[in-house]
Parts: structure tokens; C-alpha cells; sequence
């Protein structure tokens, strides 16, 4: 049964058949968009930047689009709770070093990356975020 947006008509008495119906055609109309989109992250996810840091705090970035420019670093800490633009990576610069990514003495920070362009104009998605330490909600 295709899914009725105008049922239960208003002020009928409750039908478990018509409504387990209407559940299930709602149910088959998710989960083909839920199909849709897995086909749709496969397809766009090699050109969303992935970056990792390894226990001795070694970064690296994958990706495999045309490399930017620069890789424009975003990071959260303490004094910096909101993300803000916090330097800048050539490609060459990879693999970089925690002294290279982190903020100096932070107790806690979250950093992500996005492919930079001319006049600072962002070319890529953000990559995942990498977090160390207690951060705050």
C-alpha cells in the first residue's frame, strides 16, 4: 500500500490495519532515500579531506582531489571556544608534527582543516575533527 497523506481522515476512529500501512509505506520511502544517500556519500566521500594524528603526534591528510593551495588549520581551545582560523599548511607540510597543528599548551583543542584557494576562499569541505583532551560540550 503507497503511503496516503490524507489518511486517517479527520476524526476517524483509529484503524491498526490502515495505520500499520501507512507506517510501513512510510518506512519503505526511507529507507530507499537511505539507499540514495549511501550511494551519494560513496560516490563524494573521496573528496572530503581526512585527517588523522597518529599516539606520537604525527598528522597526516588525505586527499584525493587537486591539492589546494593551502590547508587552512581551524581549531577550538581554551581561550579560542568558538573555531576559528588558527594558521596554515602547504601540502608539502604533511606529514606535519603536534608542533606544527597544536595550540601551544592547551589542555584541550579540536582541530579541522579545509583546502584553501585565492583570498582565502575555502576549495574543499572540512575534513573530520580531531579532538585531545576534555572538551567541553
Amino acid at each position: 500500500m503507497p503511503f496516503d497523506p490524507t489518511k486517517p481522515v479527520e476524526d476517524s476512529p483509529l484503524d491498526a490495519a490502515e495505520m500499520r500501512g501507512q507506517l510501513n509505506a512510510l518506512k519503505a520511502l526511507i529507507d530507499a532515500q537511505q539507499s540514495q544517500l549511501a550511494a551519494w556519500q560513496q560516490q563524494f566521500a573521496p573528496l572530503v579531506p581526512v585527517l588523522n594524528r597518529d599516539a606520537g603526534g604525527h598528522w597526516t591528510l588525505a586527499y584525493a582531489g587537486p591539492a589546494p593551495g593551502l590547508w587552512q588549520v581551524w581549531a577550538r581551545y581554551p581561550g579560542s571556544e568558538a573555531w576559528s582560523s588558527y594558521g596554515e599548511l602547504s601540502p608539502d607540510a604533511f606529514p606535519a608534527t603536534d608542533g606544527d597543528v597544536v595550540p601551544d599548551g592547551a589542555a584541550w583543542w579540536q582541530i579541522q582543516m579545509c583546502g584553501e584557494g585565492d583570498y582565502g576562499k575555502q576549495t574543499t569541505p572540512f575534513s573530520n575533527v580531531i579532538s585531545f583532551g576534555p572538551v567541553p560540550a
